[in-house]
């Protein structure tokens, strides 16, 4: 049965079986647990078998139940359920009346556990348990009564094994006469011990484990004893419990070796009769023989020692001889060796001198007692280790001069290098839709490396051959002495060509002056990938980590202030931004090539970081700058003209570059088809692109400068969000740009309406601009800013705070257009206000006057009239149209034409009302006559102008239902005339009867003088304020 390990490795059932004093050899287990019931409950155990006991073991927590005798188990199982237990003492009266008392001590233990009855999972289960119970019970009892039987009848067993191996004891007899192993009788109880119990198996000794008994049995092995148990026991303190064993040990055996005497002395017997029977006579025979036997052994004996010396003799000599070759051999080599140390000392093969040294130091150790050791252990010896000492220290000098000479070199080179290691990477795609929507998709670059070569191999090989020089130092001892040096060499050169290096800057100007910095730099790069290199191959290393680092901090610090103060020293130069960015892109390069070139120790570039962000800052900040400079004179200098683009080239700079034609929002008057031939007139001003390429060139020199490297070389802000700041700074540009655009909308005429939608078309334009920019704002960032969702056109998200300044720039010039559309209209239509006017009109429908005439009139009086101010509005719409959106153009076209209207009754109300002059009936019909050539004018006009309208733009609500009203406005019209002729005549009338007062009082006179002056006076004077009272309601009248 093969057995799992994680069984017989388990410590709690073994430190069971030990305290039990039981075999640690387990022959059977249960694998899965089997139940009992105990106390109610069902509870897990496990049986575990060794040779002598059956275990009942709970398998929580591993302790033990109870234990059974395999020579007395009693198994039955039925179905799954198995029963265990053991024999009653009257079924085993067989057995040795020992085992009986052994049985009923383990029983006594605990009675609960004498019968108990397990529940398998299985029947399968229960019937191989009992099957191996029935089995290891079955083996016990054969052992039984195997060691029944050789104790039962010994003294048969030994006579039937001598006659079965009588050749076997009469060998053993012949080698004990040569042989000092002991007496016949110890030989055969050390064979027979293995194979039968001992007696006295209620003895202690019998029931504890088998290793004691084979410790105690190996004590006392006459032949092969072994001495682990002393130790054993010493060490772990039982000197007491194996005195105990040996003690029951002897006391087992004493009965053996009394029946191994009794079972042989027939034997004994035999041959002391044998020895009875020899004469007297034989005796003496016996001992002449002995006697001549004795002195021919003893003349043997001279003999072979005389042989014997002169072989010891002759040995001497031939070992003599051997040995005096072989010093002869080793003088030689000796020899040999010193030549060839000799040899390379003078060719300055120091590494293979030292390696020769040591060996002649071996060959000469022998030697040591004679001359020629002595003169080469301590004379030649020292003597050639000064020698090759001085030639290494000579070496080292000239290393750590190479080394000083290769810094500048290997660092050009590694600022120089063409190579590209670059790892696996996302690539984005920017795809803008037709319908103006636009994404980014990402795509996987795998990574590829560029081979370039390196110019400055050969030096890095060279230092490579140098640092094989050390190996000479710790040959000779003199290790510490080499890494002091070298580390007081270079730090004297770090301070020579890097700490203390001057910075001179009289007469240079901007690109020399970085022409410096990038020299020292290279030095510095150059210095630190040599350090590097050198750590690497050293060992023990020449420098700790621990100094590396803290040069590389000195050495950052100094090349930070000399950054500052290069570019303290370009204020003045008159290229100082691309001198800055010269300068950033040299620290950045020198920050990255060393962190990840160096691999010795882990540097920071924390100090050079925060000196290349501020320098980043900077450019940034002159950058900007130079932006809102450069759209100020984009913005001021623009005169408001539509741009024009006459070959393609110019059409996808000025368009399809920013996708401005797949912009669907803004609604531009662009053509469908692009750029065919000809001349392509664009509703925008030529600022908008050239806002665009600065707003584009500006982020795409930001991008250029904000490196985002997850490998730690140069994070531009480590303090900052990068992004946010960038965002930062476009909005910056865009608002300067939107308050650019206020200011140049107030320079504008307010009456130049084309100039003002051209501004207004400009403004909305900026929108896709902004959106444009936000494009490659989201394509170059190295972040998630949205590439998975979709945006549309127009509508920027992250620049949203942009897009609302062109908002409100495009709100303010409609108004503005607006205003001065209404202002050319109102100025059209200043002559309806005026009777004249109307009155020409009635006279040329009359023919009383030339139109001709009339329309030269109206020319030179810049062709103001209501049939002209219409023409004028109808008119601007194709070139509106052209420029402008086509739901502004309805928008303003609409609010014009209405305003246009309401202008027009309002003036023609002013006219007619100002026409009655005089009061007479002729005044009342002209005014009758103009009011009626108004309604026949628009009756005529107005269908034409809806027809018009309606072709130069669709869905303008004025082409369906014009605003102005002629016949109501007639009606309402001749109804005031009608009142007032009514009011002139009454006021006629009432100054008829005055005037007839007058005449009757002077025929009243004429008749009647004799009633008195008085009377008369009276009369004449209650006329004279009738006439007067007359007078002032007729001009009263008038007035109104």
């Amino acid at each position: 049965m093969e057995l799992e390990t994680e069984t017989k490795e388990n410590e709690k059932i073994q430190e069971i079986l030990r305290d039990m004093d039981d075999s640690p050899h387990i022959l059977y287990y249960t694998k899965e647990p089997l139940h009992i019931h105990r106390h109610g409950r069902r509870k897990k155990v496990l049986i575990v078998s060794t040779p002598y006991h059956v275990y009942l073991i709970k398998a929580k927590g591993i302790s033990l139940y109870t234990r059974w005798p395999n020579k007395l188990l009693a198994v039955s199982s039925t179905q799954n359920i198995i029963s265990i237990g053991t024999l009653d003492l009257s079924q085993g009266q067989q057995l040795q009346t020992f085992t009986q008392t052994a049985v009923s001590e383990e029983i006594s233990r605990d009675v609960e556990f004498k019968t108990v009855q397990l529940e398998c999972a299985s029947v399968l289960q229960a019937t191989n348990t009992e099957r191996w119970l029935q089995k290891l019970a079955a083996d016990a009892r054969w052992r039984t009564e195997q060691l029944k039987n050789y104790e039962s009848h010994p003294a048969q067993n030994g006579a039937q094994e001598a006659n079965e191996k009588e050749d076997e004891w009469s060998g053993a007899e012949s080698e004990g006469s040569d042989d000092s192993t002991g007496p016949l009788w110890g030989q055969k109880q050390q064979q027979l011990l293995p194979q039968r119990p001992r007696e006295g198996e209620t003895s202690s000794l019998f029931q504890k484990a088998p290793s004691r008994y084979l410790a105690v049995a190996s004590l006392v092995d006459g032949e092969f004893t072994d001495y682990t148990a002393l130790k054993n026991a010493y060490i772990r303190n039982e000197e007491d419990i194996l005195q105990g064993d040996l003690a029951a040990f002897i006391k087992e055996n004493e009965g053996q070796v009394e029946k191994l005497c009794e079972s042989h002395y027939p034997a004994f017997l035999h041959a002391a009769r044998q020895c009875f029977f020899i004469s007297e006579k034989d005796a003496e025979l016996v001992g002449q023989e002995l006697g001549g036997a004795t002195t021919l052994a003893r003349s043997s004996v001279m003999e072979m020692k005389r042989a014997a010396a002169d072989l010891n003799l002759s040995r001497c000599v031939k070992q003599n001889v051997a040995h005096v070759g072989s010093l002869l051999r080793s003088t030689l080599e000796l020899a040999e060796i010193l030549e060839t140390v000799e040899q390379r000392v003078r060719k300055q093969q120091l590494l293979g001198a030292v390696v020769s040294l040591k060996q002649l130091m071996r060959g000469a150790a022998p030697f040591a007692e004679y001359a020629l050791g002595e003169y080469v252990i301590h004379h030649r010896v020292p003597q050639l280790s000064q020698d090759i000492f001085t030639a290494a220290v000579h070496d080292l000098n000239a290393w750590l001069k190479l080394l000083r000479e290769s810094s500048l070199p290997i660092g050009t080179a590694a600022l120089k290098w063409e190579g590209i290691v670059q790892s696996g990477s996302v690539e984005k795609k920017l795809r803008v839709s037709e319908e103006g929507e636009w994404w980014v998709e990402m795509s996987y670059v795998r990574a590829c490396i560029r081979r370039a070569p390196f110019t400055e191999s050969s030096s890095i090989a060279n230092i490579l051959h140098g640092t094989s020089i050390q190996e000479v130092f710790e040959e000779l001892h003199h290790g510490t002495y080499y890494r002091n040096y070298y580390a007081e060499s270079r730090m004297q050169q770090l301070k020579l060509d890097l700490f203390e290096a001057p910075l001179s800057s009289e007469g240079l100007d901007g690109e020399a002056t970085v022409g410096e910095l990038e020299k020292y730099c290279a030095t510095a790069l150059g210095f630190v990938l040599i350090e590097d290199i050198v750590h690497n191959v050293t060992e023990p290393h020449v420098q700790s980590t621990t100094e590396i680092i803290c040069m590389w901090e000195r050495l950052s610090q100094a090349m930070a202030d000399r950054a500052r103060h290069v570019s303290k020293l370009l204020l003045s130069d008159p290229d100082y931004t691309a001198r800055m960015m010269d300068v950033f892109r040299l620290l950045r390069s020198f920050v990255g090539i060393a962190v990840e070139s160096v691999k010795s120790v882990r540097l920071s570039p924390l100090i050079l970081s925060l000196v290349v962000e501020s320098m980043s800052d900077s450019i940034i900040s002159s950058w900007l700058q130079e932006a809102c400079v450069e759209v100020t004179q984009v913005v001021l200098t623009d005169t408001l003209l539509p741009l024009n683009a006459t070959s393609s080239e110019e059409y996808h700079a000025y368009v399809t570059r920013f996708y401005v034609d797949r912009c669907k929002s803004i609604e531009l008057p662009l053509p469908v088809c692009g750029f065919t031939s000809g001349c392509v007139t664009l509703p925008y001003a030529s600022m908008v692109p050239a806002i665009g390429d600065t707003a584009l060139r500006f982020l795409s020199q930001c991008h250029s400068i904000m490196v985002m490297d997850d490998g730690a070389v140069v994070r531009q802000s480590e303090l900052n969000n990068v992004d946010e700041m960038l965002l930062k700074y476009l909005s910056v540009l865009f608002r300067t740009v939107a308050e650019l655009l206020q200011t140049h909308m107030v320079s504008v005429d307010a009456r130049a309406v084309l100039q003002l939608a051209v501004y207004v078309t400009s403004c909305a334009t900026m929108s896709v601009i902004v959106s444009c920019v936000e494009q490659q704002f989201v394509l170059a960032w190295h972040g998630d800013c949205g590439e998975a969702r979709r945006e549309t056109l127009g509508v920027p998200r992250l620049l949203a705070d942009s897009a609302t300044l062109f908002a409100k720039a495009v709100q303010k010039g409609i108004e503005r257009l607006l205003a001065a559309f209404v202002a050319e209209t109102e100025d059209r239509l200043q002559p309806v206000a005026e009777i004249d006017y109307w009155k020409r009109l009635v006279e040329i429908r009359r023919g009383t006057a030339a139109p001709t005439a009339t329309r030269a009139e109206n020319n030179a009086g810049t062709g103001k009239g209501l049939v002209e101010a219409m023409e004028y509005i109808i008119a601007m719409i194709p070139k509106l149209t052209a420029v402008l959106q086509v739901s502004v153009v309805r928008s303003v076209l609409g609010s014009v034409v209405a305003h246009a209207a309401i202008t027009a009754q309002s003036n023609l109300e002013r006219a007619i009302y100002s026409g009655c002059r005089d009061g007479t009936a002729s005044d009342f019909t002209t005014l009758r006559e103009c009011v009626r050539e108004f309604e026949l004018l628009c009756a005529i006009q107005i269908p034409l102008w809806q027809r018009r309208i309606e072709g130069a733009i669709s869905g303008l609500s004025v082409a369906q239902r014009f605003p102005l009203q002629p016949k109501q406005i007639a009606d309402e019209l001749i109804l005031w005339i009608r009142r007032k002729e009514a009011e002139v005549a009454a006021e006629q009338a009432s100054t008829n009867q005055v005037f007839a007062g007058i005449e009757g009082a002077g025929k009243l006179v004429a008749k009647g003088v004799e009633r008195g002056i008085q009377v008369v006076g009276q009369t004449v004077k209650g006329g004279a304020n009738a006439i007067t009272g007359a007078a002032s309601a007729i001009k009263g009248k008038r007035e109104t």
